[in-house]
């Protein structure tokens, strides 16, 4: 009777595991404080990492950039501390002013624990690292005595010989005050070789808004029509890590806006997700986006959503304080990338 009783407890107990619903993979995973913000970020097993962020202050007026030292985030002297994908290199944009070009960069390199500073041939912002995390591209200007400043082109800068590369292309926009830094910068257009832009003034157009590719002589090479327009307030690259898709908006408003996933190879709409997306703020693999989500009582939310639209991850949460929350410091910019 004891054996028999034993045997049917330990059936029991089998029956009992085997019918348990699995855990959630993510209830494992630690979640790491951001510094200078209430929020924290999910690190997850598999994926890219929050390797830098920048924090918003004073109603748009400056920004702090943060960069990860293992398990927490330090405050740095720059508005962008940029890691590139595979996380040895950092590029530097001092001065916290975000409409602010400047004329000089660090280039931090952790392997070898040095910093170069780099003298540029004009007035830059709006980092973006390639996708092999070896070229970094920036946005050139030149200044006007009002303040103002026209986009003359891009500037490339290689880390094999930090050598800055100026190329002179159009169209020329000028931009003045939160435009800066913003509106009309580059972006590459899935690998080193080309950039991109948008071309048109939102609401301007007539015939609908264009983003120009162009080559690394200036040279423009093709147009995507009608496929919305670039994030570029939020999105640090807007193309899909093997550069066959990128990411848009299509429509926007104060409640959010809906996003169209573009197959680069043809220019068309592939997907199309959600319709209360705020911000996006990059792409987690080929497969889902990271987006930013408003939640009622002031919580932001940056989330892992598939192409088919779904939201299968909460990667982000944060709380701004109440009543006029822009005027405390809260993310604007995140950098996940590739893991070293």
């Amino acid at each position: 009777m004891f054996v028999k009783s034993v045997v049917a407890a330990l059936a029991a107990m089998v029956v009992a595991v085997a019918g348990a619903p699995a855990a959630h993979p993510a209830a494992s995973e630690p979640r790491v404080k951001l510094a200078g913000t209430s929020g924290e970020v999910r690190d997850t097993a598999r994926g890219p990492v929050l390797a830098s962020y920048s924090l918003v202050f004073d109603a748009g007026q400056g920004h702090y950039g943060y960069l990860r030292e293992g398990g927490r985030f330090v405050k740095t002297r720059y508005r962008e501390a940029l890691v590139a994908p595979g996380e040895r290199w950092v590029a530097g944009i001092p001065d916290n002013r975000l409409w602010v070009p400047v004329k000089t960069i660090d280039l931090m390199d952790r392997g070898s624990g040095r910093t170069y500073k780099v003298r540029l041939p004009a007035p830059v912002t709006s980092p973006e690292w390639s996708s092999d995390g070896r070229t970094l591209l920036l946005t050139a200007y030149r200044p006007h005595s009002d303040g103002s400043l026209t986009i003359i082109g891009f500037v490339t800068l290689n880390v094999a010989d930090r050598v800055p590369r100026l190329v002179r292309t159009g169209p020329r926009h000028r931009v003045a005050f939160w435009d800066i830094g913003r509106a009309h910068r580059f972006y590459f257009a899935g690998d080193a070789g080309r950039v991109m832009a948008m071309h048109d003034e939102p609401g301007v157009a007539p015939g609908g808004l264009r983003i120009a590719v162009y080559d690394l002589r200036g040279e423009r090479r093709r147009f995507y029509t009608g496929v919305g327009a670039l994030d570029e307030w939020h999105t640090v690259t807007p193309f899909s890590p093997s550069g066959k898709l990128f990411a848009t908006f299509v429509r926007g408003g104060d409640d959010g806006g809906r996003i169209a996933v573009v197959e680069a190879s043809t220019g068309r709409i592939v997907r199309r997700i959600g319709d209360d997306i705020h911000a996006i703020a990059g792409w987690y693999d080929d497969t889902h986006l990271i987006v930013q989500r408003k939640r009622s009582r002031g919580q932001v939310v940056y989330q892992r959503v598939s192409l088919s639209g779904g939201a299968d991850l909460d990667l982000i949460k944060e709380r701004l304080i109440a009543g006029p929350a822009e005027y405390e410091p809260h993310l604007e910019r995140v950098n996940f990338v590739r893991r070293g």
